[in-house]
C-alpha cells in the first residue's frame, strides 16, 4: 500500500514518461519497491527486474519479463537476446534490489543505458557497498526516500488495523520511526497474537525476520 509518497511518485512517473534515468535510494523498509512499481503499472514499455543480485539473474528476470523462453547457456548470450529484442523500441528498465554491482553487471547496465531509459532502486549511492554502480550514474538523477510523517504513518496504520489510539498502536508508532516496511512487519505480527507490550512485539518481529525463522505466535 502506497501512502504518503504522492510527490515521489509523480517524480518517479515523470521519468518514465519523460526517458529520463532515475536512481531511487534509501534505507531498507522505506517503499521502494512499492513506489517504483506503482509508478510503472500499465506502462506498456517498462521491463521490471525484481533481482539484480547478479547478472545472470537479472537477464533471466528480463528476458522473462519480455517474454523469451528461450534457454540460453551464457550472459554473453542472454544479453544479445535481449538487446535484439528491445533494439528500436521505447523502453524503460527499472532494475531493484540492485546491491554490489560487479564489473559485469556495470558493463550490462550501462549498454542497456545506452538505448533505454532506465530505474535504479537500491539502498545507497555512496560508498564501497555500491561497487561499479557509480560508474555508470553520471546522469542519473537521484530521488531519496525519507521517513514518513507521523500523519502518513497513522493513515498507514488505520489501513492495516483499524484504529491508532491504544498503547501497543503508539507504540508501533513509535517504534518504526517513519519506516513503512517496520510498521507493516509490528502489524502482520500483531495480528498474530495479543500483545500489549510494544517492546515484545517488537521483540517477536525481529526473531521472525531473522533467516529461517517461523512467525512467532503469541
Amino acid at each position: 500500500m502506497l501512502v504518503g509518497r504522492d510527490k515521489e511518485l509523480a517524480v518517479v512517473r515523470e521519468h518514465v514518461r519523460d526517458g529520463r534515468n532515475l536512481v531511487v535510494f534509501g534505507p531498507a523498509g522505506m517503499g521502494k519497491t512499492t513506489l517504483v512499481t506503482e509508478a510503472i503499472r500499465d506502462q506498456p514499455g517498462a521491463v521490471y527486474c525484481a533481482d539484480t543480485s547478479t547478472l545472470k539473474i537479472a537477464c533471466e528476470s528480463v528476458l522473462a519479463q519480455i517474454g523469451l523462453t528461450v534457454r540460453l547457456t551464457d550472459n554473453v548470450a542472454r544479453k544479445r537476446a535481449i538487446l535484439r529484442a528491445t533494439a528500436g523500441q521505447r523502453r524503460c528498465f527499472v532494475f531493484d534490489h540492485v546491491g554490489r554491482v560487479s564489473p559485469k553487471l556495470a558493463s550490462f547496465l550501462e549498454t542497456v543505458r545506452e538505448t533505454h531509459s532506465m530505474i535504479l532502486v537500491t539502498r545507497t549511492v555512496a560508498g564501497p557497498a555500491t561497487g561499479w554502480l557509480k560508474m555508470i550514474l553520471w546522469d542519473f538523477d537521484q530521488l531519496e526516500l525519507a521517513p514518513l510523517s507521523g500523519g502518513a504513518m497513522r493513515e498507514l496504520l488505520r489501513a492495516e488495523i483499524g484504529v491508532c489510539e491504544s498503547r501497543l498502536e503508539r507504540g508501533i508508532l513509535r517504534v518504526a520511526r517513519g519506516c513503512p516496511g517496520v510498521l507493516m512487519a509490528l502489524c502482520r505480527q500483531a495480528h498474530r497474537g495479543r500483545y500489549l507490550s510494544p517492546r515484545l512485539l517488537d521483540l517477536d518481529r525481529r526473531i521472525a525476520e531473522l533467516p529461517g525463522s517461523e512467525p512467532f505466535r503469541p
